[in-house]
């Protein structure tokens, strides 16, 4: 399990510890003001966008090289975030709500704080049971176009692979396509799967050819049980070690910055820039 379903929103895992500590937070520091104490809801305002914007910011400036333009750099629907520039962002935040005047706030924004991180950290300690990382991966079969049975542990095994769950109807996942074909030139190290949700091969055949798309191996999920084992909502990709482990995941779709830092740590090497 990779992500927790709520109706038709899927929501990664690793995010809820940090809304569970957002919110609690926030309730703490609207539990105290009943008191009339003083308002720690302004200083957390400051902190949590500043922190949002800084690890925008941060991350963009980690993969510049990866963005095609201003436009995609302020497009955050890839996932690109990078948690030192969220820590400046926090500090930062502090200061400027200490310059607006609210300092006198500062034990109270402390307390909620204390009360946000606890409440983050019973999250992980919830949520740590049903997190599949270093899991060898699920004993599913999944089928070639012609048909034929491939266990994906034999079509996993050797080195590291990234797994892709997607179908034609989605979006995100057409729009991330393109990103996971470049990928597999600019990656010669990791093997690309890319396995369909739930379509018949005469549709993903049709899609490939109406794209255009050359990709490495697409294998069909008729019965979506490697989704159901591992993924949540569409697109959701995977990443096996060559052990056959799951090291990483993300829910949404890739940019090709967003794909570097997926596959970073777990390259023997950095590829070669492209010119």
């Amino acid at each position: 399990m990779t992500a927790f379903n709520l109706g038709p929103l899927a929501l990664p895992l690793a995010m809820l510890p940090w809304l569970a500590g957002v919110l609690v937070a926030w309730g703490t520091a609207a539990w105290r003001r009943r008191g009339e104490r003083p308002d720690a809801e302004p200083v957390l305002s400051w902190m949590l966008f500043s922190a949002l914007i800084g690890a925008r910011l941060a991350f963009v400036i980690r993969y510049a090289d990866q963005y095609g333009g201003p436009l995609a750099m302020l497009d955050p629907r890839d996932g690109g975030f990078w948690w030192p520039g969220a820590v400046a962002g926090a500090l930062i935040g502090l200061a400027l709500a200490r310059w607006r005047g609210h300092g006198k706030a500062f034990a109270e924004t402390g307390r909620a704080l204390l009360g946000g991180g606890l409440a983050a950290l019973f999250a992980v300690l919830v949520l740590a049971p049903l997190r599949p990382t270093a899991a060898p991966a699920p004993d599913v079969t999944l089928y070639d176009l012609g048909g034929d049975p491939v266990p994906l542990r034999e079509a996993a095994g050797g080195r590291v692979t990234l797994i892709n769950l997607w179908a034609s109807w989605c979006p995100p996942c057409r729009r991330e396509m393109p990103v996971l074909e470049q990928g597999q030139q600019d990656y010669p190290a990791v093997r690309f799967l890319y396995a369909n949700q739930g379509e018949g091969a005469d549709a993903v055949r049709r899609y490939l050819s109406g794209e255009g798309l050359r990709l490495e191996r697409v294998l069909l999920d008729p019965h979506r049980d490697l989704g159901r084992a591992l993924g949540g909502g569409l697109p959701t990709t995977l990443l096996l070690d060559a052990d056959g482990r799951l090291v990483n995941s993300h829910l949404g779709a890739l940019s090709a910055a967003s794909l570097r830092h997926f596959l970073r740590p777990h390259l023997i090497s950095e590829p070669s820039e492209k010119e």
